[in-house]
Formats: structure tokens, sequence, C-alpha cells
């Protein structure tokens, strides 16, 4: 087995920390939902399972939407 250089696993290891800190920042920064859009009303003592499935589904869909518009 060679032996590697320890050097480069280092630089490159911090690289990738330093790529994925990037990433959180800037996926934080353009991505951030609209929390205040999603709709509770749904969710009461009366609603069946298939309300509540639906509902749920709904924001998840109005969710991913805010999510990826990039306002």
């Amino acid at each position: 087995m060679m032996r590697q250089n320890r050097w480069t696993i280092r630089i490159s290891f911090l690289a990738v920390v330093g790529m994925g800190l990037f990433g959180l920042w800037y996926a934080t920064a353009v991505w951030i939902p609209m929390f205040d859009t999603v709709d509770l009303s749904a969710f009461t003592d009366s609603a069946d399972w298939v309300d509540t499935a639906a509902a749920i589904g709904e924001q998840a869909v109005q969710l991913l939407l805010g999510a990826t518009s990039g306002q």
C-alpha cells in the first residue's frame, strides 16, 4: 500500500467542508420557502383522514413551489 500525501488529503477535506458550508449559506440565502403561505384550516377535529392526507399533500406541493421559486 502506497503512502499518500497527508497535505493533499487535508486540503481536499477542507475544500469539501468549505464548499459544503458555502452551499448551505447559498441555499438558505436563495431558497427559503414561504412558510406564511401554509394553510392550516384543513386540520380541524372534524376532518377525516382523506381530507388530512389531501391537505398535507397540497401543502407539500405549495412548500416545494415556494422553495424553488427563487424569490
